[in-house]
């Protein structure tokens, strides 16, 4: 068994943190990020817990090759796929389908994940939610079971963190079976209750997505609010509701958002001087004294200032 611990000072770091995982991770309020993950490992099985100090949207699919539970605290709760959950649902995304989260300030998710062969109905589950499609809810309300979830990531992280070899394969069987149960509990409830989202949450589900699609495939593009209803083939108030419910913004507000997070992920990423104007109009900020307030206001320092401790963090200065 194996225990990792990590933090970063930025999403896109934290979101690399958890092994295999392919997420995107926005900060949407302002202030500092600081992020920790820890993570153990052992007999195909995974457990991590993990802390954001900032609101984000997470965007991806999850550990591959299985399933993989969580559940969310912290007082603002989530949104989760177009639902709003708290502390008593079990959250459940597959490895290779796209998960929707959005946490609020000071989040602790605690993630488990089972690999498909560890599960006997693991093929039923997934023709369920093949069925469904982005309409498979993927949560279940179940206070127990979430709060033996959060029992089994603490109890696997201080085992793994105590210990200095290699634990005795019968705590290892032990542990892997409570996980692998765990998931069994969950995949035998959900398919017993087959929750699907409303059509309401389904269509906001595509709105949005289609707002991100444009997003990426035209960052720099000059877009009204009525711009975003044709590409998102809705109407305004439709789409606004659509926004708040997936992503807890207005759809200008997170396309903003969109745009800040891809400016600051260039400038971390420098190596070497760039022309921060020529960044902010790459992806649509023309007037750069606006720019440079709104890019202030959420990550708490100027562009100036991000590059500059950038470049002398690379040894560029």
């Amino acid at each position: 068994m194996s225990c990792s611990v990590r933090a970063g000072d930025n999403p896109y770091r934290h979101a690399r943190a958890l092994g295999g995982w392919r997420r995107e991770i926005l900060q949407l309020s302002a202030g500092p990020f600081a992020g920790r993950v820890s993570e153990v490992a052992g007999g195909g099985c995974r457990s991590a817990a993990e802390f954001l100090s900032r609101s984000a949207f997470h965007i991806g699919p999850a550990y591959p090759g299985g399933l993989t539970l969580g559940v969310v605290d912290g007082a603002g709760g989530a949104l989760w796929n177009g639902v709003r959950v708290g502390s008593d649902c079990v959250l459940c995304a597959f490895g290779d389908l796209e998960m929707v989260l959005r946490t609020y300030d000071d989040a602790c998710l605690r993630w488990l994940f089972v690999p498909q062969t560890a599960l006997a109905d693991y093929r039923a589950l997934r023709e369920l939610v093949d069925t469904q499609k982005h309409a498979a809810a993927l949560c279940l309300g179940d206070r127990g079971l979430a709060e033996r979830l959060r029992r089994c990531t603490d109890g696997l992280r201080v085992h793994a963190q105590g210990i200095a070899a290699r634990p005795p394969a019968p705590s290892i069987a032990a542990e892997i079976g409570e996980i692998t149960e765990i998931a069994a509990r969950f995949v035998d409830g959900y398919l017993a209750g087959a929750p699907f989202l409303h059509a309401r949450a389904s269509h906001a589900m595509r709105a949005t997505s289609a707002v991100r699609r444009f997003f990426h495939e035209h960052p720099g593009a000059s877009v009204s609010i009525l711009d975003l209803c044709a590409i998102a083939a809705t109407s305004e108030r439709t789409l606004r509701n659509a926004s708040e419910a997936i992503a807890g913004e207005s759809p200008m507000a997170f396309l903003r958002a969109m745009r800040l997070n891809q400016v600051r992920r260039c400038l971390l990423a420098a190596t070497t001087p760039v022309r921060i104007t020529e960044v902010g109009m790459k992806y649509g900020f023309l007037h750069m004294p606006q720019f440079s307030k709104d890019y202030r206001a959420l990550f708490g320092e100027l562009p100036s200032e991000t590059i500059r401790r950038q470049l002398a963090a690379a040894g560029a200065a």
